[in-house]
């Protein structure tokens, strides 16, 4: 059998159809022990998953099948005549939809933004994401270059921006606690790999069922710093690591939540709230912010509850607030990025279209041929 007929073929529709079904019920099962993101990471963000020790195809994989399958009988089953278009129509909506799901899945990203009241920034930092960021200087937003975590595993080797300072990763885990030392002496702690604040060993812990949950650490053998040959980075540090370099100059190396940067800045100018009578329950809270785009472009815009703020595929969600301990109001703000938000509702369209006019079409052959038997 030819690729062609093989990705043509109604059998190859009904597997993957039948098969995606599999996963729902699996996936929904699995989740109830290991969080919904787990799951959707195993069984359909994934290319093949493993049973016991058999590769089964995942959801991502399933899908793309469907997609070409979709497109190619697009193509081989076309009949020249009235009665096609509304088949036509219901293919090219699947054919949408998952083009749609696709792009969401490689552009769509999650992340927030806090902001204290007279506050601003262009930068939204990852829930569940994290990087490896190299700083030429300390609490410096202007990075050489980051490194994704989720692109390393052990004993890979990478450089972040200067391709002298050299790293080898000796051991990683996506969620763990840390340990320091203890009744050393200072012989001994010398010894130890570098850390910003004396972290010698992980604990690896199960993944969370929340992602944000999830503190990851890593052990890196380094290569071009003359103050160390062994690093320790975990994600529960809120400080750099300072490697001193062959040519007298330093960076400051981190392991943090990934940044994004926005495609504006924006300024929180006040922050409202108001309860339910007679309770801690908040009733509605809102943010006025200003919004910078370019040198000459601002406007003010309230983001509340239901009401976000869209701007070019980002969409601004008011998701929570605090108070700090001096009284300051802070402002989250949950933000997406979805440049293909609209495609399923063409999609959506496109398949009602399809299906209406083929039942309608059906119908109109049925009443016909009732009248040449009457």
């Amino acid at each position: 059998m030819s690729a062609f007929k093989f990705l043509s073929s109604i059998k190859l529709t009904v597997f993957c159809l039948l098969w995606l079904a599999v996963l729902t019920v699996w996936g929904t099962v699995y989740q109830v022990d290991n969080g919904i993101y787990q799951a959707q990471e195993r069984f359909f963000d994934s290319i093949f998953f493993r049973f016991l020790i058999f590769p089964l195809p995942g959801g991502m994989l399933t899908m793309m099948l469907l997609f070409f399958n979709l497109c190619v009988s697009f193509f081989v089953h076309y009949q020249a005549g009235w009665r096609m278009p509304g088949l036509m129509l219901t293919h090219l909506g699947l054919i949408l939809l998952l083009l749609g799901g696709f792009f969401t899945k490689v552009t769509g990203l999650e992340a927030s933004v806090s902001l204290l009241e007279g506050e601003g920034s262009n930068v939204a930092v990852s829930r569940s994401d994290w990087e490896i960021s190299v700083a030429e200087e300390l609490h410096s937003v202007r990075e050489i270059q980051a490194v994704d975590f989720s692109d390393l595993k052990k004993r890979k080797r990478f450089h972040v921006g200067n391709p002298d300072l050299r790293f080898r990763v000796v051991e990683l885990h996506r969620n763990t606690s840390a340990r320091g030392p203890k009744d050393l002496t200072d012989e001994q702690r010398a010894e130890l790999p570098l850390s910003p604040t004396g972290i010698t060993e992980f604990v690896p812990k199960r993944l969370a069922k929340e992602p944000p949950d999830n503190i990851p650490g890593i052990r890196l053998e380094v290569e071009g710093a003359k103050n160390a040959t062994e690093m320790v980075l975990w994600g529960g540090d809120q400080q750099a690591a300072a490697l001193e370099l062959e040519d007298g100059s330093a960076v400051f190396v981190m392991l943090r939540r990934k940044r994004f940067e926005l495609p504006l800045f924006m300024e929180l100018r006040d922050f409202r709230r108001t309860y339910y009578p007679g309770s801690n329950v908040p009733e509605d809270y809102r943010s006025l912010i200003t919004v910078y785009q370019g040198e000459d472009s601002q406007r003010e815009v309230v983001i509340k509850m239901n009401h976000p703020f869209r701007n070019n595929g980002w969409t601004f969600f008011q998701q929570s607030f605090a108070v700090m301990d001096d009284q300051a109001e802070q402002s989250v703000f949950a933000v997406t990025r979805n440049f293909g938000r609209l495609i399923p509702y063409w999609g959506t369209g496109v398949t009602s279209l399809g299906l209406a006019l083929h039942f309608l079409q059906m119908q109109l052959m049925q009443l016909k041929r009732r009248r040449k038997s009457a």
